[in-house]
């Protein structure tokens, strides 16, 4: 991972507060991967899962960084070295976040942070400068990056927190210091590295806590059962709410003409790009956000006109007479459920729905309960012609499909697959959706050439 900076005044004021020295260099860059270096950067070693980054730094890195931070000792004068390396870039993150004057807008939870956080950003553009995380940086490594590029030139900052393990979240909110916080949803999603759902609810929860506890304000899905059961959120005096089936919320979001591509709130009704739930709730929330903050529904809607998901959430492709749904990016039980319930084939003039599945990965202890629940989902359905899959866990869905109206059938490989789908037949839509490690996204790719 590597960021480039955009205020090198202020990381060396930063650095030399940190480092006791006096820290005065042109610096380009920030790495924390040594394959990604560029000249003028500099580089902290972290300590990896097999290997230690300043065991990666040969002369000729070391001639192009600037700087470099290390817990394990290297024997060049651009070396500081510290006690923890992870430690430290914790630490340089929350104090160059403290030097900031804009006002930072984390957001967290199992599905959506990307796509709410892209919405978010395009909203808040039309009134105000932005500072954001790209891509998917959310991590206790990544986040603090994304904060090292910003500068002091931005009114609000947006950053998405991701949590793999326990307090993961108490930490980002620790770094990150957030004025306003949104937890988009919990369910479980990704449950290896917690000891239990209410665990990972408790963690997620974090960011309300810390907002809680400095005054920040906090946006309520209140028709999300996970986050509604944490606490009495109506006694909180910062709590903004949202809600598309309570109308008892500060902002409610009628859905009865979503069928035709319409979401009403308030006196304005609003034209969306995209009718399934998840992009709903991703509306609703950073619509919420942004209204709040002066973003004028007219903006909002100019934004919207131009809003694309981001690929393998959700977006449509058209290949002759196929529709390809291409929401391989990631999958959980909730995020399956959501995407495949958006889908009906009177939206595509009764063309056959097949489903392409692949494994959801890191549920820990309850893989195969989820997996057979998936399956006992998709027999509910009258609207689905045919489900493939492919992977270890995704055959427990297969076999608990209970539905003879529905064909099903598992691959051991994706290349198998791919030469079954090849022979697909005309005047169908294909919905494709499986764990990132599974790279569902090949398999679009090798059906129907390079299409993503």
């Amino acid at each position: 991972m590597r960021v480039d900076i955009k205020d090198s005044g202020l990381i060396n004021k930063v650095l030399s507060r940190l480092l006791k020295n006096n820290i005065n260099y042109n610096f380009r860059g920030i790495s924390i991967d040594s394959k990604k270096i560029k000249k003028k950067d500099i580089f902290i070693a972290l300590q990896g899962t097999k290997s230690h980054g300043a065991d990666f730094l040969d002369d000729m890195l070391l001639n192009k960084l600037s700087l470099v931070i290390s817990d394990k000792p290297i024997d060049n004068k651009k070396v500081f070295l510290v006690k923890d390396s992870k430690v430290f870039l914790h630490e340089f993150a929350k104090n160059f976040r403290i030097s900031l004057n804009s006002k930072f807008i984390c957001i967290t939870g199992t599905n959506g942070k990307t796509s709410t956080k892209n919405l978010l950003v395009d909203f808040l553009k039309s009134k105000y400068s932005i500072d954001f995380s790209r891509g998917n940086f959310n991590s206790t490594t990544s986040l603090p990056l994304s904060i090292l590029s910003f500068d002091n030139k931005s009114d609000y900052s947006v950053l998405e927190m991701g949590a793999s393990k326990s307090s993961e979240i108490e930490v980002l909110s620790m770094i990150s210091s957030p004025n306003i916080g949104l937890v988009t949803n919990i369910s479980n999603g990704h449950l290896e590295g917690f000891k239990s759902f209410d665990d990972l609810v408790n963690t997620k929860m974090a960011l309300y806590e810390f907002l809680a506890e400095n005054n920040g304000i906090y946006f309520l899905n209140k028709d999300d059962s996970s986050i509604g059961r944490y606490s009495d959120f109506n006694s909180i005096r910062n709590v903004i709410s949202f809600s598309a089936t309570n109308q008892d919320s500060n902002y409610f979001a009628s859905l009865s003409d979503l069928n035709k591509g319409f979401i009403g709130i308030g006196d304005y009704i609003f034209k969306v790009p995209y009718k399934t739930k998840a992009f709903v709730y991703n509306f609703l929330s950073s619509y919420s956000i942004a209204s709040y903050l002066g973003v004028s529904d007219d903006m909002i809607q100019q934004s919207l006109n131009n809003f694309k998901l981001p690929s393998g959430r959700g977006d449509i492709l058209k290949v002759g007479d196929i529709v390809i749904i291409n929401d391989s990016y990631n999958a959980n039980l909730e995020s399956m459920k959501y995407g495949i319930s958006s889908i009906s084939s009177d939206d595509y003039n009764n063309k056959k729905v097949v489903l392409v599945l692949g494994d959801m990965l890191e549920l820990g202890e309850y893989s195969v309960k989820i997996h057979k629940d998936l399956g006992q989902y998709i027999s509910s359905l009258n609207y689905v012609d045919t489900v493939y899959g492919v992977g270890c866990l995704i055959e427990e869905t297969i076999n608990s499909i209970n539905n003879s109206k529905i064909n099903k059938k598992y691959f051991s490989s994706k290349e198998s697959l791919i030469e079954s789908l090849k022979n697909h037949e005309r005047y169908k839509v294909y919905y494709f959706k499986g764990s990132r490690g599974m790279r569902i996204d090949d398999i679009i790719n090798g059906v129907f050439g390079n299409v993503i």
